[in-house]
This record gives C-alpha cells, structure tokens and sequence, in this order.
C-alpha cells in the first residue's frame, strides 16, 4: 500500500494545496526525505532529476516554518538564477495570502531592492550562494533564527566553484542547524565535503517513480564528419515537441545551428556568456515552444529545468557517469516517457559501455533506415557465405514465420510521436 502525504504528517494547510493539485501520494524521494527533515536529521539525499526533490525538503520545512515568527528560518542554495526563481515560485505557491514570505537573492540583481524585500521579513530565503554570503557579511540579512540549510544540486554546489562560499554560508549558521544535499548524484566526494558541516548525515538514494523507466536510452553511431547530418536525421525521425542537444566543442555549434535551421528545424543555442535577460528570453521561448531546439553546453545547462522536455541529445559524449545522469535527467521528469540519444565515433563505444556500467541503465545501439530505429545487424564473417533460411525459395527469397520475424523492428523500437508544434514530417 502506498504512502500518502497525510501519513506523513505534513501540515493541513499544505495537504489542502496538495489535493487541490490532485497530488495524493508522495514519490519515493518524498517519501524518503520527508521523515528524516521533520525529525530534524541531517541528510544527504540522491534522486534522479524530475523525481519530486523540491517539494521533498518545501513540503516538511514549510511544515515547521512558524509563520508568526518573522525572521529567516530556512534557506536553500542553488547554482543558477534559474533555479534560484523556480524554487522561490514552487515555495510561493505552497503560502497562499503570504506574499512577502519567501525572497530570491541572486547575484547580478539589484542589491538595494534585494534589501528592500528582506526588511519585510521572510521566513524562506531562496539564493545563490555569493549574493548570499556578500548580504549577510553585510549585515543586511541575519541568520541566527535558520533552522534549516538545503543545498540544491550538492554534487554541482560542492565543486570548485562553488564550495568556498557554501562552507562559508553554513559556517554563519548555528553549530545546530539542520544542513540537508541534494542532488542526482551524490558520488563519494560530495559526501567527503559534507562530513565537514555536517553531523551523522543519512545517507538516503531513492528509487525513480514507477513509471520512469519509459525512458529509454540508445546511441547512434556515426562517422565524425557527418554528426551534424546524423543529428538533423534523427531529429526528423523523432519529430517531438521539445528537445535538448549537448554540446562540448563549442566551435561546432554555427554549424549546428546554421545547418539545423536550414532544413528548418528551428533551434537556439543557450550560451553561456549570454546575458542574464538574454537567457531568460531564450529559455521561456523554448518553454512556450516557440522552437522545439534548444542547444546548450554543461554549464548553460545547470540549473534549467523545465517540464515536459521530451528527448535528450547528448550530441558530444557527457564527460563522466554523473554527467550523463544530469543530462538525461531532463526527460522523462516524475516518471513521463522520454528518449535519451548518444551520438558517438566508433572509437568512442567504450564510454557508453562505461556509462551504461556505472549508472545500470542498459544503453542500447540502434541505427537509422528508412524513417525508423533499427537494432543493427549482427556482423558476418566475411569469409563465409550467409546461411540459407529453412524455407528459403529458389529464387532466394525467404517465407514463412521467420522472414517475417526478420523484418520486424526491434520491440524497443520508440513509436513515432506526431504532436502540435513538431518538426512534421519533411
């Protein structure tokens, strides 16, 4: 019998939004964080992305956040301006009438107008962990009432980048505070890194949703030269609504770009020197659907999230198993279908292979022939004639069950998706 929210006693006021939203049972991260949050435990926390992870630290700390009380009681950080936003508009729609309640801090922003809406005393800050650190080094923003910290995404916000300025946050914090990760991935670094502010942190790494695995993983093999053709053909094939493309060389993207829109197929590349209005124009644009191509590179990337994306291109092969998992993760989100394509050289094979190894989802190989997927042939010994079928006719054509069995197409075989605001059929 599955868990429901009531069982976990979130609050009445919580569980009224949620029935609203027809959101009855939790999901397994849900069902597993929530728990450990409410008795007040540490924890790092591993999902795939598109599971629920959001709502499984909101739901129990806005369950004990006293509304009454106005000062901060709980922050979350996150890697992006994106994200930052996203979490902030998930946490305001969880306080109805409270609309000073939760405040997003970002760098690039306008610092005054930022400590404009703190004087108004939230109790949920959603930020960025530099414009954070500079507020609160400041003065302008107290945290001696937190009782919670969330790291989002911890695998990305531990990195170089970002580590600094997140022990930095929680050395501000009291010794007690309630420090939670989490992320897709959380490999052994990550769990290294948190042992330093941290105290008997659960380790917890919850299953996907039933349903999620209707993502089905594949790569294409191709010669170098002619990747960008291969991605316009197989873009065509899968005619869906919305997909990303990955990309690592960053001086192959005109051509991607120049090529794709040619056979109209229209695209927009994410660049990561874009500015922040730039980027987010882009990316609404992709959301709405007003072209179903959205190219981006890591570290554009990071961050996004965007619901309903329905195929995955890692056009440059990730460059390791947890980089894999974020990407791919951005389909098939709280258990939808989704389509998950690897473009390699065939001296690339072995990363696959390793990536299938590493992250236990089997990975299969499939070509393209006459407008459908195709598991590819097996390979014959040039040396020997092919075996003739039992029921094989004079003239050389086979009949019978297992002709007809040889031209079936592979049962993994996705079927082809026509939607309103694909690419159709040219």
């Amino acid at each position: 019998m599955s868990t429901t929210f009531e069982e976990l006693h979130i609050s009445a006021s919580l569980l009224d939004i949620l029935r609203e939203r027809k959101m009855n049972n939790p999901t397994p991260v849900q069902a597993d964080a929530i728990p450990l949050i409410l008795e007040g435990r540490d924890a790092l926390i591993e999902s795939p992305t598109g599971t629920g992870k959001t709502f499984a630290y909101l739901l129990p700390i806005l369950t004990k956040i006293n509304m009454e009380k106005k000062d901060v009681q709980a922050i979350v950080l996150a890697p992006t301006h994106e994200l930052v936003v996203q979490i902030a508009r998930e946490a305001e729609g969880l306080l109805p009438g409270y609309d000073t309640a939760v405040v997003p801090l970002i760098g690039g922003a306008d610092v005054k107008r930022q400590v404009e809406r703190l004087k108004k005393k939230p109790v949920l800050v959603v930020a960025t962990p530099g414009r954070l650190l500079e507020l609160i080094e400041q003065r302008k923003l107290k945290v001696h009432e937190v009782k919670t910290v969330v790291v989002d995404e911890a695998d990305r916000m531990l990195d170089a980048g970002f580590g600094k300025p997140v022990q930095e946050v929680m050395k501000k914090t009291l010794r007690d505070t309630q420090r939670l990760l989490f992320s897709a991935t959380i490999p052994g670094d990550v769990i290294k890194a948190a042992d330093v502010f941290t105290k008997e942190a659960a380790v917890v790494r919850s299953a996907a949703p039933e349903g999620a695995a209707g993502v089905a993983h594949m790569y294409l093999v191709s010669d170098p030269r002619k990747k960008v053709d291969t991605l316009r053909r197989l873009l065509r094939l899968v005619n869906v609504r919305s997909s990303i493309v990955f990309v690592n060389q960053i001086e192959k993207v005109d051509e991607i770009v120049s090529k794709l829109n040619y056979h109209h197929l229209p695209c927009r590349f994410l660049h990561r020197d874009a500015t922040k209005e730039e980027r987010a124009r882009t990316l609404q644009q992709f959301r709405d659907g007003v072209f179903p191509v959205l190219i981006t590179t890591d570290v554009s990337a990071r961050g996004i999230d965007i619901p309903g994306v329905e195929c995955i291109v890692h056009f440059d092969p990730a460059s390791d198993g947890d980089t894999y998992v974020h990407r791919s993760g951005r389909t098939g989100r709280m258990g939808r279908a989704g389509l998950v394509f690897s473009i390699i050289s065939a001296q690339e094979r072995f990363i696959i292979q390793k990536f299938s190894k590493q992250t236990g989802v089997p990975i299969t190989e499939k070509f393209m022939t006459h407008g459908a997927l195709e598991d590819p042939k097996p390979v014959r010994n040039p040396g020997k004639p092919a075996p003739k079928a039992a029921s094989e006719k004079p003239n050389g054509k086979a009949s019978g069950p297992k002709a007809a069995a040889s031209k079936a197409k592979s049962s993994s075989q996705p079927k082809r998706v026509h939607k309103k605001g694909g690419f159709g059929t040219k």
